[in-house]
């Protein structure tokens, strides 16, 4: 493996953890502040989720004035700092600025990391590194959550020295990228062109299809409550589960994309339509289970699709702001996903019920994976 592969992998380490790791200590940290309420709390998994959407836009308009090289720089600093600090705050209103500057430093290098493989890459090779990329972080994802549960068992402080890999990536990124000189976009000075029309369109659908997938993140506990048979182990684990279906969904990516091309967007809708049918009404948690990776794993061929396609559709041009739209409205879709949810009882007057949210999960995504092989269909014929 080249260094340029090994950095961006390091990298691609950093940008689900910065968030999925401290979901599990919530309860104590809110212990440690028991003025603070809970909603509040909550905010040090949300908050830097929000900032994620700014600052991935604003990367993307840094890297038309400093090289991208700085931008990791500045956004693994940022990140660095933010991740370890928080976890040793006494003051809960310091503690979200530092969980902050961790969301802020996550959106600086997101974009970046992808963007870097459009730089280097082409073809085969960029679909199988956007994948590959797309499984590391996830698959750090798996195993960040019940690794700092367990650290934090007997002081959910001690878990947030998880982050003090960021500052090895950073050393170990700087040293093995080129120097600034080299980066092919910069190098070849190209013009830096707007982000094409069909990004939009990306980014659109990005912010729907997590509209509607982040309801396990939200709603999965509610749904194991309604189901007696079921063992609590399912709720505690579930989101690992699809969170390894992405993994793996990034892992085959390139396989199934050269193999499936356009195709690969009805099976990634329909699995996750299935996966959400399945879930909601099985009673079986080896069926539950199934269901959720099936999701994982539909969730997971779309994001890489979608983040392929978007750094092809920019040619010869920088894609960092292209990537960076993206990943913003990604980011938007898991924000307005809760209230969404939450005012449906209310605009169709009727009493909230999870059953009904992931009901409606498996029928728009299903729609959605039937309209697509519709049209595919059509314009082949065509």
């Amino acid at each position: 493996m080249d260094r340029k592969k090994a950095a961006i992998f390091a990298l691609s380490l950093l940008t689900i953890m910065s968030t999925d790791t401290v979901a599990p200590l919530v309860k104590q940290i809110s212990t440690s502040f028991p003025n603070i309420d809970l909603t509040i709390v909550k905010q040090t998994i949300t908050l830097p989720s929000l900032l994620i959407i700014f600052f991935g836009l604003i990367a993307g308009q840094l890297v038309r004035i400093i090289p991208k090289k700085t931008v990791l720089v500045i956004g693994l600093l940022l990140y660095s700092i933010g991740g370890i600090a928080a976890g040793w705050s006494q003051n809960f209103s310091v503690h979200l600025v530092l969980r902050a500057m961790l969301g802020a430093g996550t959106g600086l290098i997101s974009p970046v990391i992808t963007s870097l493989i459009a730089d280097y890459y082409q073809g085969r090779e960029r679909a199988d590194l956007v994948g590959y990329s797309f499984a590391v972080s996830h698959f750090t994802a798996v195993i960040t959550p019940p690794l700092a549960a367990y650290i934090g068992m007997q002081n959910w402080r001690t878990a947030f020295l998880i982050y003090l890999i960021a500052p090895l990536v950073l050393v170990f990124a700087m040293l093995a990228l080129p120097r600034v000189s080299h980066f092919p976009q910069e190098e070849k000075q190209i013009k830096r062109e707007p982000i094409p029309p069909l990004v939009f369109a990306y980014s659109a659908a990005a912010l729907v299809m997590m509209v509607f997938f982040f309801i396990i993140l939200t709603d999965l506990p509610y749904l194991i409550e309604i189901k007696p048979d079921i063992s609590h182990f399912v709720s505690a684990f579930g989101l690992s589960i699809s969170t390894l279906g992405s993994t793996l969904a990034g892992l085959a990516f390139s396989s199934i994309f050269r193999y499936l091309k356009k195709w690969t967007i009805p099976l990634g809708l329909l699995l996750c339509g299935v996966g959400f049918w399945v879930a909601a009404y099985s009673l079986s948690g080896v069926l539950v289970m199934g269901g959720l990776l099936c999701v994982g794993t539909g969730i997971g061929l779309l994001i890489a699709l979608i983040m392929l396609e978007t750094a092809n559709s920019v040619g010869e041009n920088d894609s960092t702001a292209a990537i960076a739209l993206v990943n913003s409205a990604f980011s938007v879709g898991i924000f307005l996903s809760p209230f969404f949810f939450a005012n449906l009882p209310k605009i169709f007057n009727f009493k909230e019920n999870v059953l009904f949210n992931f009901h409606l999960a498996g029928v728009m995504f299903t729609l959605f994976g039937i309209g697509s092989l519709i049209l595919i269909l059509f314009r082949k014929r065509r």
